[in-house]
This record gives structure tokens, sequence and C-alpha cells, in this order.
């Protein structure tokens, strides 16, 4: 997984260098742009790689990773073991870093035949918000999901039990489409504002993004709402998600 790491970094590299290129006045037109849009599309086939290995390895109950020992057993149901892929915090951090390289490739491929001075900038915003994902993963050993110890575990520890409940399966997925795809507006709007390219054909591709980041981020909370209302020691409708995700 270093290596499939170290290509994301790779990918994530080549639009910042695009920028520098553009700023520094040597011819980066259509080519440097597709080679920039390829590179992030590489990223998301890594990304996407070990995401399906994680997911592999909680399937299998593979008592060798600590990520899984941690987070999940092999008595679980099947549809809490694939939910301990967000239940702990390296876990969720892959997640979190699989959907804004999702959003990201969708974004670059909505804007692929727009060739004003924002794209790279745009395409630098988005490979440093990813880069901050990937730096967690390679230098702070708690948000790295593919960690193992030296022999097998005897068995896993199981979820947590306050989570075992039917909202874990889609409340947090839901509640981090929201989050993360809020990264595009924010890139979109950020680009016209470095670049002082304020071309209003960008707008309604920002606003369908704010109104999908809207809806599914409403909808993690009310979810999240109903959770703690049946939860014990949550403290009812609007103690928790609200309070918490404002």
């Amino acid at each position: 997984m270093a290596r499939a790491f170290s290509r994301a970094v790779i990918g994530i590299w080549r639009p910042v260098k695009l920028t520098v290129l553009r700023i520094s006045g040597i011819d980066t037109q259509a080519m440097a742009l597709q080679l920039s849009r390829q590179a992030l599309y590489l990223n998301m086939a890594v990304t996407s790689l070990a995401v399906v290995v994680l997911f592999t390895i909680l399937l299998g109950s593979d008592l060798t990773n600590k990520y899984m020992v941690s987070h999940s057993s092999s008595e679980l149901p099947l549809f809490f073991r694939l939910t301990a892929l967000w239940a702990g915090s390296s876990g969720s951090l892959l997640f979190w870093y699989f959907l804004l390289v999702l959003f990201s490739t969708i974004a670059v491929y909505q804007t692929r035949d727009k060739l004003f001075n924002r794209l790279p900038v745009l395409y630098m915003l988005l490979g440093f918000l990813q880069l901050i994902f990937i730096a967690l993963c390679l230098f702070f050993p708690d948000a790295q999901p593919f960690r193992q110890f030296p022999q097998a575990m005897a068995a896993g520890r199981g979820i947590n039990p306050l989570l075992l409940h039917w909202a874990m399966i889609i409340h947090p997925p839901i509640l981090y489409v929201g989050y993360v795809s809020f990264a595009i507006p924010f890139a979109i709007a950020m680009s016209a504002v470095i670049t002082g390219n304020m071309r209003n054909d960008w707008l309604p591709l920002m606003r369908r993004w704010s109104l999908f980041a809207w809806f599914f981020l409403g909808t993690g909370i009310l979810l999240g709402s109903k959770w703690a209302y049946e939860e014990l020691g949550w403290g009812g409708y609007w103690a928790w998600d609200p309070v918490e995700n404002a």
C-alpha cells in the first residue's frame, strides 16, 4: 500500500507543477492540462484499490490487520463488518479521502472543456486538499488502516456497541458525502478569487454542487437525530448530530 500512496502523491503533485509552470509563463496549454487530468484519474484508481483492499480485509476478518481487530469481528453480521470501514479514525480518513478524490475526479471531468486560466488553480486547490489526507496517511501511524500485527490475533474486538444500529450503515456515508462535496464549490470559488476570472458560466456548476452537498448534509443530520433519539445517553433529536455538525 505504500506504493499506492506514493502514486497518489505523484498524482497530486502534477496539478501543483502545472500551476507553477503557468505562473512562470511556460506554455502549458492543452497537453499539460490533459496530463493533470490523467494524473487525477490515476489517483482515483489507486485510492479505489485501497478501499477495496480494506473492504476485503474486513469481510475476510483478517486477524493480522490492526484496524480489523480493533473495529470488527468475524461474529458480526455482514453489513456491520462493512460499516467497520468508517467505525474507526483511520478507516474514516481513508473513506473521506476516497470521496474527496471521487468528487475531484468528477469535477475535473466536468470542467475538461473549459480552457480558461482558472483550471490550473482549480486543479491545484483540489490537489492540495488531497495532499492533506495523504500526509496524514504517510506520517501518522494512527491514520494508517493497513498496519499489521507480527502474528494473527485470536479474535477481533468487534464494533462499539453504541454503533450497532441500522443508521450506522447509511448515516456516516451520507454525512461524509455532504461534508466532502463542499470541497468542490469551495475550490471553484477560490479559483475565481485567485485568478480574478469572474466568468459566470461556472455558476451553474457551483450551484449544482452546493445543492448536492446541502441535500446530503441535511439528510445526514436528520438521520443522526433519529439515531440519537433511539440511542440511550445521546440526548434525543437535537442534542447530538445537529449540535456536533453545526
